[in-house]
């Protein structure tokens, strides 16, 4: 049975000369970016609003970072990167907004990067057919919905809603992670020799413990992402337990397609 990549490289190898330039992923981060920028390219002189003030203008624990170790409290995450805007641009309120722009901009990146990976899935493998249109062009146009829809304002322009984007971005690294940790452990079925063991085993430690790491930074930053676990087990539920019989091809580099 031909795999669910295969099939859409032919397709995308149909696709005419000039939307191809569509389907290179550094075109495609650009475009990501280019898009975010845009978006919020009217918010960076926006003032410091409501909260803004309580928690970071009138909030003196941000003036030293010492203040912020040893790393306690439910926030702790959010708060150093206040601290760490204040110790680098005081309070610039221009600085704020970019940190806040980069934040979402990545999120909208791992946005990207999930759906892709999730494509690579032994569901995917063993229904080919279920989405047919091309996984590049899909992991492309739910990012850009991800960082231009209007829903995402409130948490990129309110300076103090940084708490939600920064617990959102380590929340999806660390799904993002673990979702490669575990394509990984199904690909390396195929492999048996001591080198591509060895080569196996270390990355496969980064990625897990990567995404614990990334994992316990979301609870620190906002209480939201204490609902992870439950979102990884459904995961593995859904697109890697339920298959767990089907034998996955190793895929060639996501940079080709």
């Amino acid at each position: 049975m031909r795999n669910a990549e295969g099939e859409n490289k032919v397709i995308e190898s149909q696709a005419p000369n000039k939307t191809r330039l569509l389907y290179k992923p550094i075109v495609q981060i650009l475009l990501i970016v280019v898009t975010g920028l845009i978006a919020y390219s009217n918010t960076f002189r926006v003032p410091f609003q409501f909260d803004d003030y309580n928690y970071i203008i009138d909030n003196h624990k941000l003036r030293d970072l010492s203040n912020l170790w040893p790393p306690t409290g439910s926030r702790w995450a959010g708060f150093l990167t206040f601290a760490l805007n204040y110790k680098f641009g005081g309070l610039s309120v221009t600085d704020y907004h970019i940190v806040n722009i980069i934040i979402h901009i990545i999120n909208a990146l791992l946005v990207y990067r999930l759906v892709l990976l999730t494509f690579q899935t032994p569901y995917f493998n063993l229904h080919p057919s279920t989405f047919n249109p091309r996984p590049s062009l899909i992991a492309l146009f739910s990012s850009l919905l991800f960082v231009s829809h209007p829903v995402q304002t409130q948490a990129v322009t309110y300076i103090v809603q940084r708490f939600t984007s920064t617990a959102v971005m380590f929340y999806l690294l660390s799904l993002v992670m673990y979702v490669k940790f575990r394509t990984q452990n199904t690909e390396h079925r195929t492999q048996s020799t001591d080198k591509r063991q060895k080569i196996f085993s270390l990355s496969s430690v980064f990625w897990y413990l990567g995404s614990v790491l990334s994992a316990v930074l979301a609870m620190k930053t906002k209480e939201i992402a204490f609902t992870l676990p439950f979102i990884i087990v459904l995961y593995e539920f859904s697109f890697f337990t339920l298959n767990s019989e089907c034998k996955i091809p190793p895929h060639p580099p996501l940079s080709k397609g």
